[in-house]
């Protein structure tokens, strides 16, 4: 699986580990390649969450180095982790859920 990106606008730095890591053979199969994937994902967006945070507490209190541009940056950064994150839980889900309604044979 390849993805592109559009020229001039970077991936976010979840999707290249998500496609090296799932299309990657582990010893304990796909499901679980995908829950350490996963796993690590949810830890990435909580620390991009706190750093975003950080960054726009002091740049709103004015602390020297900290642009109001850096802290905007770092904040869709982090909304745009947990954006994606949330559709690959929606999907996971909407899996789930039809596996559950199939008939028994």
């Amino acid at each position: 699986m390849s993805l592109h990106g559009v020229p001039g606008v970077p991936l976010p730095s979840m999707l290249p580990s998500l496609t090296t890591s799932v299309t990657g053979s582990g010893k304990g199969g796909a499901w679980e390649t995908f829950s350490t994937v996963l796993a690590q994902q949810v830890k990435e967006t909580d620390r991009l969450q706190k750093e975003s945070k950080d960054l726009t507490e002091r740049a709103l209190l004015g602390n020297a180095g900290v642009s109001l541009h850096e802290a905007q940056i770092a904040a869709s950064e982090a909304e745009l982790h947990l954006r994606l994150l949330l559709q690959v839980r929606n999907k996971a889900l909407e899996v789930y859920h039809e596996i559950m309604t199939m008939p028994t044979a």
